[in-house]
């Protein structure tokens, strides 16, 4: 069973028009978003966007992102620290390692995730 923030926070985005799948498997929740929307800059100017989130969240932090594995800087180099493709669910995914370096669960939740995650996106290398 999803956390039930989780389930609240994923009903929340798709009334604003994200297209979102969530999922419980390997003991993760896995929140795949459809059509992602990526700065410019880059190869797609959309992509599946995976985030793997503890079952313990709010309390446990998601760490790190996953895109669509043809993701690329629009030059054709790998964004930095995204070299890594991994396979979830039976998709090849490209893993981005970057790591959020604050965590609060009274005050963060999935929509400052993906400030994260936009602002990761926007540094690009």
């Amino acid at each position: 069973m999803l956390p039930e923030q989780l389930v609240e926070e994923v009903k929340a985005l798709r009334k604003e028009g994200y297209s979102i799948d969530a999922i419980e498997a390997d003991g993760w929740a896995y929140v795949i978003f459809h059509e992602y929307v990526v700065p410019s800059g880059y190869t797609r100017r959309a992509t599946e966007l995976l985030l793997k989130i503890p079952m313990s969240y709010p309390n446990g932090r998601p760490d790190m992102f996953w895109t669509s594995e043809d993701l690329k800087l629009k030059d054709g180099r790998i964004p930095q620290n995204a070299d890594l493709i991994e396979s979830v669910q039976g998709t090849s995914w490209r893993r981005f390692s970057w790591h959020p370096q604050n965590w609060n669960p009274g005050v963060d939740n999935l929509r400052t995730y993906l400030e994260f995650v936009n602002n990761r996106l926007a540094k690009g290398v």
